[in-house]
């Protein structure tokens, strides 16, 4: 994959507890010390991605915590954070048909009964991905990746790249990042930390790359915090539920 130039990877690491990935039924998960995993990956220039799962019949009181954990020492900069959803014609549908756990309910956030109270487990999903995609911890994560990661991957050759079409896009991204993250952002500051220390190491496209991912991130955590957002990453469904007012938000970002 690194000398087929890929640049990264999303890794279904699905939750950082072990006991939780056996009763998943994910035991290669397991199979190697997960850090260990992540590290190998970045070793040959992959970024890897996370998919991460709350809403399992074996999160605790510290699920939270460890995420949080997971988040700071795996040093991963994009993690998507998502509710358990049972899909048809899987194991897990049939399991949760059988015993009466299917929702039918378009106004929740998942179709899965948790075991734990309903808006216990989304609000412990607002404040992870509020921890995750925190401006600074986001940049300083991204800030790891360039020794961690950039540095390992190859450069192939700009032969054929050097035409107008690339590089007219390219700069028009450039503007765009440099004009709405760099300047007129609100997380300006741990922005430019991150690419000033990309640029040293010569990494153009980590960038321009850091800055729009990062962007998404943000205000996709901040239009869920305001309850303009479902649950998911990866929803289509438009939100209609009333948005959260200051004490609320302010509620959510405290720790548990």
């Amino acid at each position: 994959m690194r000398e087929c130039t890929f640049l990264g990877i999303f890794v279904g690491i699905e939750t950082p507890e072990a006991d939780a990935l056996k009763a998943m039924r994910k035991s290669q998960n397991v199979a190697v010390p997960m850090m260990e995993s992540i590290k190998t990956l970045n070793d040959y220039g992959l970024e890897v991605t996370s998919g991460i799962i709350l809403g399992l019949d074996t999160d605790s009181d510290d699920t939270e915590t460890r995420i949080k954990d997971f988040i700071d020492i795996s040093r991963i900069p994009m993690l998507t954070i998502n509710l358990l959803q049972a899909l048809p014609k899987t194991p897990l549908w049939d399991r949760l048909k059988l015993a009466g756990r299917l929702e039918d309910d378009p106004t929740r956030e998942s179709n899965v009964r948790f075991l734990r109270p309903y808006e216990d487990v989304v609000s412990m999903w607002r404040r992870c991905i509020a921890y995750a995609n925190d401006p600074e911890r986001l940049f300083a994560r991204f800030h790891d990746q360039v020794e961690a990661t950039y540095v390992n991957r190859v450069i192939p050759p700009a032969r054929g790249k050097l035409n107008w079409a690339n590089l007219s896009g390219a700069l028009v991204l450039a503007f765009r990042v440099f004009l709405h993250i760099g300047i007129l952002s609100n997380y300006r500051k741990p922005f430019w930390r991150a690419a000033r220390h990309a640029l040293r190491r010569g990494q153009i496209d980590a960038v321009l790359g850091m800055g729009f991912i990062a962007h998404h991130l943000i205000q996709f955590t901040r239009e869920a915090l305001r309850g303009e957002q479902n649950a998911s990453y990866y929803s289509t469904k438009s939100r209609t539920a009333e948005p959260m007012h200051a004490p609320q938000l302010a509620a959510l970002r405290k720790p548990a």
